[in-house]
């Protein structure tokens, strides 16, 4: 019965308005949880992020995500996205951004802490015009050159206000 109940809740709670859903125009701002793995770090991280449309054709995400690793704490970022619409409700957007991260063995100290450039694409799927999911995949260039490049898969819900 709870699983009928939960499937039940999930078709009624996502099925699309009858407003269209858009792309992120200008001004708007989303607010969302997401989580990942860190292929490089062999780490999962869980997090929290916000999406502003600077332009209708430029977004600006800065987040944050806790890294699910002994002796590893966050990883601090801002992207910028470019969403194209590919379908009614879908938008791809590439990825371009930095980082601060301390995805090391060495997290009691500034010696563990990495600066990065993240490259990468992105997927979302807009249920209506409040609520929708992404999918993000990144490539991070971690400086200085003693740590490892990171490849990162995330997944995340938000909602736009």
């Amino acid at each position: 019965m709870k699983r009928l109940l939960l499937l039940l809740f999930i078709c009624v709670a996502f099925i699309p308005s009858t407003n269209s859903a858009t792309a992120q125009e200008e001004g708007d701002f989303r607010f969302g949880f997401r989580t990942g793995y860190y292929f490089g770090a062999k780490a999962y991280g869980v997090g929290i992020y916000g999406t502003y449309g600077i332009a209708d054709w430029l977004n600006v995400e800065p987040g944050v995500n806790y890294i699910a690793k002994h002796k590893s704490s966050v990883d601090a970022y801002c992207d910028f996205h470019v969403p194209l619409e590919i379908a009614t409700y879908w938008h791809i957007y590439p990825i371009v951004g930095v980082s601060a991260n301390n995805i090391s063995e060495n997290s009691g100290s500034i010696v563990g802490w990495a600066g990065g450039v993240n490259v990468g694409i992105g997927l979302r799927y807009e249920f209506n015009d409040r609520w929708s999911i992404n999918a993000q995949g990144k490539w991070m260039w971690r400086f200085p050159t003693k740590f490892s490049d990171a490849a990162i898969a995330h997944i995340g819900i938000d909602y736009n206000f």
